[in-house]
């Protein structure tokens, strides 16, 4: 009976001192990741905010045990996404906030033991060159994730860093995969022209990066003009080609809005005005990224050769962005418009 005695005391007492151990561990209740990448942070902004993705890009390391369930999806601020997997009996996802740059979520993870509960804060920060998708992960470790931790020797918090940072991996993998898709269309002959061109001149190398760097700020300069003057838009954003057939070292270029009717521009303006004649152009499609206009201008003189027709090269070619980053932020749903003048048959 003694025995019995001694064993419940010295089981309450291993439990005490274990309990008063456990209550001293220290474990890290917020974490800040920053996940840098050559793509524009909006692409990820788009998928990170629509949790009917994450079943494509976000993965626990430990295997799922059930299908991913979306509720209330017409409500952003209510919208979930649930799972199980081998460790965690249930992996809850919910969006709370949406800011101008920012995602606010709760994450909410249980496991036989314990559950845990993140305040997670995406934010996104874009620059020319690279950006940043900052990820501040938030919460109170209990008592019983503690426990958990004894036995596991890994914390919530921990597993949920892993799982993001390799998941904001494939996320990338996965949007280069998208934006990387293109297509170039030989459209054909067609008769346009006959309306003006509101512009700015510059030259460079036969170099779109250039081109499109060197154009993008006469471009705003244009329409912050035509906004002034209250002027209409004919055409949107124009590259025309003043001495393309000239074997020149340097591309001369008028970068601008096109303008149904000519305009009367005050002298203090650095705004030029010019006509794009009426005439039969060989119109050649892109849609994707402008990394490919190389490829679209050789496309385009290709077929005029195959089809067996003349250039013009009195007439200037010109590019016309149809759709551009002003429209979305998807480089594979850009659409420019190639246009040779060509002689008529």
């Amino acid at each position: 009976m003694k025995f019995f005695k001694y064993l419940f005391f010295l089981i309450v007492l291993i439990f005490v001192v274990g309990s008063l151990y456990i209550a001293t561990i220290s474990i890290p209740e917020e974490k800040t990741l920053n996940f840098e990448t050559p793509i524009t942070a909006e692409l990820f902004e788009q998928k990170i905010q629509d949790l009917s993705t994450y079943e494509n890009w976000f993965s626990f390391p430990q295997k799922s045990t059930s299908e991913p369930r979306l509720s209330s999806a017409e409500d952003f601020e209510n919208t979930t996404l649930s799972w199980q997997n081998e460790t965690f009996e249930a992996i809850n996802f919910q969006n709370k906030n949406l800011d101008e740059d920012s995602i606010q979520q709760r994450l909410v993870l249980k496991t036989w033991l314990s559950s845990s509960e993140f305040d997670i804060r995406w934010k996104f920060e874009s620059s020319e060159n690279v950006s940043n998708i900052i990820v501040h992960l938030k919460s109170d470790a209990n008592f019983w994730q503690k426990t958990e931790y004894v036995f596991t020797g890994k914390t919530h918090l921990e597993i949920t860093e892993k799982a993001i940072t390799q998941s904001l991996k494939t996320l990338e993998q996965t949007i280069t995969k998208e934006i990387s898709v293109y297509d170039i269309s030989p459209i054909g002959k067609l008769e346009t022209g006959g309306f003006y061109i509101l512009h700015a001149t510059s030259a460079s190398r036969l170099n779109f990066d250039s081109i499109l760097r060197k154009s993008k700020p006469i471009f705003q300069s244009i329409e912050e003009f035509m906004k002034q003057q209250e002027l209409d838009i004919f055409k949107g954003k124009l590259i025309v080609f003043e001495n393309f057939y000239n074997d020149s070292e340097n591309i001369i270029f008028s970068a601008g809005i096109g303008s149904k009717n000519q305009v009367a521009i005050p002298n203090y303006f650095e705004v030029l005005s010019k006509q794009i004649r009426s005439n039969v152009y060989f119109k050649t499609q892109l849609k994707g990224d402008y990394i490919n206009l190389k490829e679209l201008l050789s496309i385009a003189e290709a077929t005029i050769e195959k089809r067996e027709l003349v250039i013009d090269k009195t007439l200037k070619p010109y590019l016309e962005f149809q759709v551009d980053s002003s429209d979305t932020v998807n480089p594979a749903e850009w659409v420019t418009n190639f246009y040779i003048p060509i002689f008529e048959n």
